[in-house]
């Protein structure tokens, strides 16, 4: 190899390497965004919030964490159906996500739709056996809730 086709090849190398081994500093950091939006939760700003984490899920749309907190902000502001798109997203980036699956029950619960959240807590347990005796907690509750609700709910 001649030095002229040598540098050549470097320079190349150099010109199409660069992107993938350095960041662009104009982009946001989504785990950044996530911590913004976490902190803008604690103080109460919900709507703050899924600004930012949209933001964070556009930065990385396979981050299932962003996924998960944007739920996580919508439930708290009663987006239900929203929530569940997020926490479904969250999944979709991460099969074993049982955080998601616990969200996503809890969205599904104040919906009233008691079969899904009842199959959603059934996943987390089965990716997070760990987590079973909190995930029979609120099983049990739903089985009160049920109970309580009569078979029209179901």
């Amino acid at each position: 190899m001649s030095a002229h086709t040598f540098a050549m090849a470097a320079l190349a190398a150099a010109v199409f390497l660069t992107p993938l081994v350095y960041a662009d500093p104009a982009l946001p950091d989504a785990q950044a965004l996530i911590a913004a939006g976490e902190a803008q939760l604690a103080q109460g700003k919900a709507e703050e919030a899924i600004t930012t984490l949209q933001q964070a899920v556009a930065a990385d749309p396979k981050s299932s964490l962003a996924h998960l907190r944007l739920g996580g902000a919508r439930l708290m502001r009663q987006e239900n159906r929203a929530a569940i798109a997020d926490f479904r997203n969250a999944i979709g980036a991460d099969p074993n996500n049982a955080d998601a699956f616990v969200g996503m029950a809890v969205a599904y619960l104040h919906s009233g739709d008691y079969a899904l959240a009842r199959a959603a807590l059934g996943e987390a347990k089965r990716v997070a056996p760990a987590k079973a005796a909190e995930i029979d907690r609120v099983l049990s509750y739903l089985d009160e809730r049920e109970g309580a609700a009569g078979p029209a709910s179901h």
